[in-house]
């Protein structure tokens, strides 16, 4: 993906997830789907494995640009890992392999 000059990932935390997806799509090269220059999506999907999250990748994205001080586990990304539910799912999973 090729990043247009003139554009500042520190103006991300003030749209939405699909503003995200619209702004990183436009972005990608043939017809490839965008994704954050500064939060991959290897690291999505790493997350999505070991359980920590359900939430698609521009949610996740969005969740992780607040602040950390605005991150409550009202967070999509966040809400998937409380620590009863990531119990839960281990004992589920206990390898963590995933479907």
């Amino acid at each position: 993906m090729s990043l247009d000059a003139s554009h500042d990932p520190k103006d991300d935390m003030a749209v939405d997830p699909e503003q995200l997806r619209a702004r990183y799509d436009s972005l990608a090269e043939g017809g490839a789907w965008g994704q954050h220059p500064d939060h991959q999506m290897e690291e999505w999907e790493a997350d999505v494995r070991s359980k920590k999250t359900r939430a698609g990748y521009w949610d996740w994205v969005a969740t992780r640009l607040k602040p950390a001080e605005q991150q409550t586990s009202a967070d999509p990304a966040l809400a998937d890992a409380e620590e009863a539910e990531f119990e839960e799912l281990q004992a589920e999973d206990p390898g963590n392999q995933g479907a």
